[in-house]
């Protein structure tokens, strides 16, 4: 079964990581890159999850279920898969999306290996079929997907309202994405000086008429 690949806000949300291993670490780091308000439930928690800066909540106890409310999504990350099974069973009762680890039946959403820089991402899944594959395809995207197409990404949705303002039609906007797009990676750029935006908006304007 394929993934639908739905991407969605959590900065600033709360996600909930039962569990305090190793696994459990790579999930929250996972979900700090993201943004997210991170609670870690767990009697025993790594050391590596207790140095953590940033949106880390701990918690060393047991889950409870009252430690689902507010969630956004919730991992279960414990070294019992009975545990992980109620967890995510207490998740779907709530209607909040879970990922048990390494039990795909209890999965709603799974992670996918991805490549992320700034508010650009590339996410690839194998529906939990091959993790190998799915890492030599980020691996093997890394020199496409990098940190200059994060900040070109940047600069077009900085544009955005200008483009909106001056040009007409969606076809039309189309076109000068394309056309600033195609620029900027020709020159090996991450933005025009104004005057060079606006010499490409008149010149579309002027194809137009």
């Amino acid at each position: 079964m394929a993934y639908f690949p739905m991407f969605i806000d959590i900065e600033k949300k709360k996600c909930l990581v039962a569990g305090g291993g190793t696994v459990a670490l790579r999930k929250v780091r996972v979900l700090l890159d993201f943004g997210a308000q991170v609670m870690v439930v767990a009697p025993q928690i790594d050391s590596q999850i207790l140095r953590l800066t940033g949106n880390v909540c701990v918690k060393e106890r047991t889950f409870e279920p009252e430690d689902l409310k507010e969630c956004v999504l919730v991992v279960a990350a414990t070294d019992d898969a009975a545990e992980n099974h109620r967890i995510a069973q207490l998740a779907r009762e709530n209607n909040i999306p879970v990922n048990a680890v390494d039990q795909q039946e209890d999965c709603s959403f799974i992670f996918p290996s991805y490549l992320k820089h700034r508010d650009l991402v590339g996410a690839f899944s194998s529906a939990g079929n091959s993790p190998v594959l799915t890492q030599y395809l980020k691996e093997s995207l890394k020199e496409i997907l990098t940190e200059e197409l994060g900040q070109i990404n940047d600069y077009m949705g900085s544009i955005r309202p200008v483009v909106k303002t001056r040009i007409e039609t969606e076809k039309l906007r189309r076109q000068v994405y394309q056309t600033i797009l195609a620029r900027l990676l020709a020159e090996k750029k991450t933005s025009l000086l104004p005057e060079e935006l606006e010499q490409i908006l008149i010149q579309e304007k002027r194809t137009k008429e």
